[in-house]
């Protein structure tokens, strides 16, 4: 069944494919439909003329403080951190007018509201909570609606259902973990960034895919659209027009991750050193430094990823350089465009996609990727995030969908 109706018509049929466990608990069960249908609902309100996003997180049999990853962390001695940060408020019965009320208060793609199961089995909204970003948030309920009736269901950070346009849509695949032509790119991009890498398993090998993983995300949650090009080239010709507002260091993303792989040098040397009488302070200033350098990296990746808000695309260059944002792009140049539907980008459209329906942003992309040889990432305002990869005599292009926090 993937007909036109509403979210919780789909609900049962999204469990048989990916928790059919839950399907033994059929008051739950109809509870969460009945929650997705009044997220949809809320979904379609607006506050003061625009469209109301709202994210939310139900943690299961205890309080949200309470929750840990449930990440298998990388040092067995270091204990599991707590997943939320949270802001209790006073209880408030949860329905559309509260839904919609509140969820102006919380940032898209940062916070949620929590919703708490009272004594009496009904919701309430109790807070504002921020996920650990070093954490996958833990086994809790996590519900997104993006646009207007375009509803996601997660718990433990992996996607349960997704609901678009009536319908069931189909998993995303994972562009930015998973082998294949995008991540290929993006190492590509940053091979002189990760040469000091020399054991994948020890150290942080995945950095760049987590990089461009979030400012992928931190310009989605902008909700103003984006761009991001990245050029195969540290300097651009003579023939290129620089973008509006240059980066003064260009290198600041590059020395961030490059503090971090120092710290985890540190950490890994520290964990595999004689344990004298010092060993237990030694290791708990590595794994501090460590977290300190990653959660410098997050930071500084989120203020670029809110570069792409302004007019114009964040044009970066190998190694994480940044040129600076309000770049246009000026050349004309095309290539036919095609649709992957599976990281690997074995699984293509036979169709070519038309741009006819699209704006600048979506020509300036293909304009780039066909002139450059380089790659891009577009966030519409009112359509899915996409990925755009030169291959050969054509572009490829990905529709990117990601947990929303």
């Amino acid at each position: 069944m993937n007909k036109l109706s509403y979210p919780r018509d789909h609900l049962q049929e999204a469990l048989k494919l990916r928790a059919p466990a839950w399907l033994k608990h059929s008051e739950s069960v109809q509870a969460l439909g009945e929650l997705l249908d009044l997220l949809f609902f809320a979904s379609l309100s607006t506050e003061e003329g625009d469209a109301i996003r709202i994210q939310a997180v139900i943690p299961i049999g205890t309080e949200l403080d309470d929750v840990l990853d449930s990440y298998e962390p990388q040092d067995q001695n270091e204990p599991p951190q707590k997943a939320w940060f949270t802001i209790p408020l006073t209880p408030q019965p949860l329905n559309i007018d509260s839904l919609t009320k509140l969820s102006v208060a919380t940032e898209f793609g940062r916070t949620a509201l929590i919703l708490s199961v009272t004594e009496e089995s009904t919701l309430n909204i109790t807070g504002i909570a921020r996920r650990n970003p070093a954490t996958n948030g833990g086994d809790v309920l996590f519900l997104s609606a993006s646009a207007p009736g375009a509803l996601s269901l997660l718990f433990a950070d992996k996607e349960i259902m997704r609901y678009e346009r009536g319908r069931l849509a189909n998993p995303a695949p994972d562009l930015f973990y998973s082998d294949g032509p995008v991540r290929k790119a993006i190492r590509k991009s940053l091979e002189g960034l990760l040469a000091d890498v020399k054991n994948k398993l020890l150290m942080p090998g995945d950095i760049g895919d987590r990089v461009f993983e979030r400012l992928v995300r931190g310009m989605s949650a902008t909700g103003r659209g984006g761009l991001i090009l990245v050029h195969p080239k540290d300097s651009l010709d003579t023939k290129t027009e620089p973008p509006k507002h240059q980066a003064a260091k260009p290198s600041i993303l590059a020395s961030k991750v490059h503090q971090f792989f120092e710290a985890s040098k540190t950490w890994i040397n520290t964990v595999f050193r004689d344990k004298g009488e010092d060993f237990t302070y030694e290791m708990s200033q590595a794994i501090n430094n460590r977290n300190f350098t990653q959660s410098a990296v997050d930071a500084v990746t989120d203020d670029i990823a809110r570069l792409t808000a302004m007019d114009g695309a964040l044009l970066l260059g190998p190694n994480l350089h940044i040129f600076g944002a309000g770049y246009k792009e000026t050349t004309s140049a095309t290539l036919p465009l095609y649709e992957a539907s599976d990281a690997a980008g074995t699984m293509i459209s036979p169709n070519e996609y038309s741009l006819g329906l699209h704006g600048t942003r979506h020509r300036a992309a293909v304009s780039f990727v066909a002139s450059t040889g380089g790659f891009a990432f577009i966030a519409s305002e009112d359509g899915p995030l996409k990925c755009l990869i030169h291959d050969g005599s054509r572009i490829l292009f990905w529709r990117i969908r990601f947990p929303e926090l």
